[in-house]
């Protein structure tokens, strides 16, 4: 309601973008609400292509720019409104993914500063649709990772009557370095790519309508990492009516006291990292590190260990998310929130980020996974591992199953790192894994008839749905942990 009420004011002042021009070579009248391979947005027109995967199709653009490139004299700034461009941008190859550290697991594609960029999949044929729109943030610990995957842009989200985005923002410390003479400049310091998380938001409300997209009807979602930047937007009033509902996928922990970053701590961290750039401090520091290369910003947060972090600055983190959480300060929209079997988090930040949005009166929701492909499944000890969900809830099964990331988090649950076999089974969870997630989507309750009645979580009445071969409801969270080498009871 407040969201609309506000819209409705900024509508009436003039202040909201129009609504998208017709499709290129159809008419006005025609048009206006052609969804095809060419699409116009307020920003420009661009070409995707159709991706057929498992027997669904959805058209397919990536690489849209969201904001203008952190590049030079933006670099260590809020990010800036993206310029429009003239004829027909391709956006059928991934964008380049952004400036990160090497990882144990292995990512595609070239990488650059010049990396605000999103992917939009969509099975809309008409502008006119209002379908919901779920934005993905990406894994990675803020550290590393991409939102170009096929596994995150598979179609069958799309077919289930969403506009899919997924996000690519500022990582390590071109994302979150905070420094006295950054701070001094105002703007977030240490912020960055939390300012970029609610830009992407601002590109869907302005532009989404031309892929059949509703922006008054925004869910935002991550795992791990990306959990993390999920709740840093209901956390920042710079997020306020730019989303809808929220899902935290094993990232629950921002709303623990160990994940406060007060910012007197995060700028003794970016002192360390200029010292071993070798700024002198007497000189301007902020255009110095401007001007540095890239790889060597990189090598000295590698030197000090520099960890990338959501910073308590009193401006876009206005106080530590703990306390905005117990104070009913967050963004108090329909939350699902949960985390996979084999996964710790069960019994420590999943029931507190729960409790603390729940006793807000804020629709709460929260889950157990607890599936395993058929091949992991015949594994003594082999239990639901971190990352695992991500296959089953895009539908990416069995793409997702063989992705160096999956075989690499497997370890984590005590399972083999071969290609595990799957079967008809795991489809058919996939299949209502992302029907759960896509009512969510629509009108803020998961449960679809047929496939589970997912009840509210509430201090009195702990429920959560597992979702495993059955959809099943139960109580009690903190006990459906199951340490990696053990098998559930």
């Amino acid at each position: 309601m407040k969201r609309n009420v506000l819209k409705a004011a900024l509508a009436m002042s003039g202040a909201i973008l129009t609504a998208p021009l017709p499709a290129l070579g159809q008419s006005a009248e025609e048009s206006s609400s052609a969804v095809a391979e060419v699409v116009r947005t307020p920003l420009g027109a661009v070409r995707g292509e159709a991706v057929t995967t498992n027997g669904l199709t959805a058209l397919t653009y990536r690489g849209i720019p969201y904001a203008a490139p952190p590049v030079g004299e933006r670099r260590f700034k809020a990010p800036e409104a993206p310029e429009s461009w003239e004829g027909v941008r391709d956006a059928t190859e991934w964008p380049d993914r952004c400036v990160q550290s090497e990882s144990s697991i292995p990512a595609l594609g070239r990488m650059s500063e010049d990396c605000l960029y999103l992917n939009v999949v969509t099975a809309a044929e008409r502008s006119d649709e209002k379908r919901p729109v779920m934005v993905f943030f990406h894994g990675g610990g803020l550290r590393v990772g991409t939102g170009n995957s096929p596994t995150y842009t598979h179609p069958m989200l799309a077919t289930k009557g969403v506009v899919l985005v997924t996000v690519n923002s500022r990582l390590g410390p071109f994302g979150y370095l905070a420094h006295p003479a950054l701070s001094e400049e105002g703007g977030g310091s240490g912020n960055y790519g939390t300012l970029d998380l609610a830009a992407s938001l601002k590109w869907v409300e302005d532009n989404i309508i031309a892929f059949g997209g509703d922006p008054d009807n925004v869910t935002i979602f991550g795992e791990s990492g990306g959990g993390t930047k999920t709740v840093s937007q209901l956390a920042t009033p710079r997020a306020d009516v730019l989303f809808d509902k929220a899902i935290v996928q094993s990232g629950s922990r921002l709303v623990t006291e160990a994940s406060i970053t007060p910012l007197d701590e995060a700028e003794s961290a970016g002192e360390a990292l200029v010292t071993a750039l070798g700024i002198d401090p007497g000189e301007d520091v902020a255009s110095a590190l401007r001007e540095a290369s890239w790889d060597a910003v990189l090598s000295a947060s590698a030197e000090t260990d520099f960890e990338p972090r959501v910073v308590v600055d009193g401006e876009v983190v206005p106080a530590a998310v703990t306390a905005l959480f117990e104070q009913g300060r967050q963004h108090q929209v329909p939350l699902i929130v949960g985390a996979n079997e084999g996964e710790s988090m069960l019994q420590t930040s999943v029931p507190m980020l729960a409790e603390l949005h729940s006793a807000s009166g804020a629709p709460t929701y929260v889950y157990n996974f607890s599936q395993l492909p058929k091949g992991w499944r015949e594994e003594e000890g082999c239990v639901a591992f971190h990352g695992l969900e991500l296959s089953y809830m895009f539908g990416s099964i069995p793409l997702g199953l063989q992705s160096p990331t999956t075989l690499y988090l497997a370890q984590g649950g005590n399972c083999s790192t071969s290609v595990p076999e799957h079967d008809q089974e795991d489809l058919r969870v996939a299949d209502r894994m992302a029907s759960l997630w896509a009512a969510f989507a629509k009108t803020g309750d998961p449960s679809v008839e047929g496939i589970a009645q997912w009840p509210r979580y509430t201090e009195d009445d702990p429920a959560y749905l597992d979702i495993g071969a059955t959809f099943e409801v139960r109580s009690g969270i903190e006990d459906a942990y199951v340490a990696p080498g053990r098998s559930a009871d």
